[in-house]
């Protein structure tokens, strides 16, 4: 063999090793590999293997739940569901884990909890006998009954959240709004397109275009801060008194330790605002983080958001570092709206926010003071000239439509009962109205 051809030929295959390690990491590793697995302009793709006994058991499960069969509007006679927390569209506990197989290029993770999960979206998904339903993998969900996949992660990641895009057809408001929250000093979670497909029995499907989203008390809140992550708490509450069932813990569940949450809403709550403000002021700031959360506000009600805190219970996440508590947006597929729910007879908080009352005391007792409701104004000013304007977002709108585009044209698009998108034209019109809804909230931000 010609020398020089030979050398050539061994550098030919050591790239081509090197570029197929690159390729697919180590999916044993036990530490979070955010690049590969949130990359930022980029769409992953992921199998999930149910089959049909597993999608048999799913259907079993939610129809004593919802007491309705998959793609019914009616009951099942007889039929009584379990009591819900009173949530908007609710759907009661939660779902069970089935097992399943996970693939991802030449990596495949075995006996994987799978399990469905939302309630807007997997009760809307159900009823209509749309497919492409919220779901959660668990990575070492059975890992007591199968001790060879103990501790087993998705390149350092336990469970992730998959989305549809539930209700918004552009395919990025919760990307897009996570990525605000934290370019604006708000822990938020990551996120990242998939093209997912799913096997319910008949083969996979393609399910489309899904959002994965971290999950809070993993890695997220150590990640960010910088700290270590004490209680992670999901309420579904309103914060004016401390009812147990209403603050779901996310960790430390063997330890029935709420002294944290009940010692911010004691406080919040207290006579002592009233009475010494400015000692009030102190002791909260000592328990939480109350500029981040302005800042949240910030953002939040420039953008719009119906679906949050201060209009309904949920929502969002409180998690303590160093005995200090944040709060944690979540679930935002029905931001960057104004108004919605049933009959739109949900709306966003205004930019004052003077029609919140005291059935929302994290927001309105705050916004009271003169001194933080400053600070709030200051941190809507700094939001819109640094992110929110129409070239900065005009600029994300269209780089992130050119990563989309190519997943809703020529083959392959996916389409109902496997994706709730009626057309594939709808993503680009959806894409088009945002930027002329954000394009409209930047003007009342800017005269607010």
């Amino acid at each position: 063999m010609n020398f020089r051809f030979y050398l050539l030929f061994l550098v030919v295959i050591t790239v081509s090793c090197k570029d197929n390690t690159d390729l697919y990491p180590s999916k044993f590793s036990q530490t979070p590999d955010y690049a590969w697995v949130f990359p930022e302009e980029q769409v992953k793709m992921i199998t999930i293997n149910l089959g049909q006994g597993n999608w048999d058991k799913i259907q079993r499960d939610m129809e004593w739940r919802t007491a309705r069969k998959f793609g019914s509007a009616t009951t099942i006679p007889g039929v009584t569901p379990p009591a819900g927390n009173g949530a908007l569209d609710a759907v009661p506990g939660d779902p069970i884990f089935v097992e399943a197989d996970v693939n991802q290029g030449e990596n495949t993770w075995d006996k994987v909890g799978f399990r469905l999960k939302g309630n807007a979206s997997l009760n809307g998904s159900w009823r209509s006998g749309i497919y492409k339903l919220p779901f959660k993998l668990k990575f070492d969900e059975w890992e007591d009954q199968y001790p060879d996949i103990k501790n087993q992660r998705f390149y350092g990641f336990k469970e992730l959240s998959f989305v549809p895009s539930f209700a918004d057809d552009s395919f990025l408001k919760e990307k897009l709004l996570t990525q605000l929250f934290r370019n604006n000093g708000v822990m938020a979670c990551k996120v990242a397109y998939y093209k997912v497909f799913i096997d319910f029995g008949q083969g996979l499907k393609n399910c489309g275009i899904y959002q994965a989203i971290e999950i809070v008390e993993e890695h997220m809140v150590e990640v960010q801060s910088g700290k270590k992550v004490g209680n992670v708490y999901k309420p579904e509450s309103n914060l004016q008194q401390f009812i147990t069932t209403e603050i779901e813990k996310q960790n430390n569940q063997s330890v029935a330790d709420y002294s944290d949450i009940k010692q911010l809403i004691a406080l919040l709550n207290s006579p002592l605002r009233v009475t010494d403000n400015t000692q009030w002021k102190k002791n909260l700031e000592a328990i939480f983080d109350v500029k981040a959360f302005l800042r949240y506000l910030a953002v939040n009600n420039t953008v719009g958001n119906w679906d949050s805190y201060g209009v309904l219970a949920h929502n969002y996440y409180i998690a303590n570092t160093d005995g200090v508590l944040h709060w944690v947006p979540y679930d935002l597929n029905l931001s960057f709206q104004m108004r919605g729910g049933l009959n739109n007879s949900r709306f966003s908080l205004s930019m004052d926010m003077k029609e919140v009352t005291n059935q929302w005391p994290l927001i309105r007792y705050i916004v009271d003071d003169p001194e933080y409701f400053a600070y709030y104004k200051s941190a809507v000013k700094e939001f819109i000239q640094k992110d929110f304007n129409p070239t900065t977002m005009g600029a994300y709108l269209k780089k992130h439509k050119a990563i989309l585009q190519p997943y809703f044209t020529g083959t392959g698009v996916e389409a109902p009962p496997y994706s709730h998108l009626r057309s594939p034209q709808n993503f680009e019109t959806a894409i088009t109205a945002l930027e002329k809804y954000i394009n409209e909230r930047y003007q009342v931000a800017l005269a607010f």
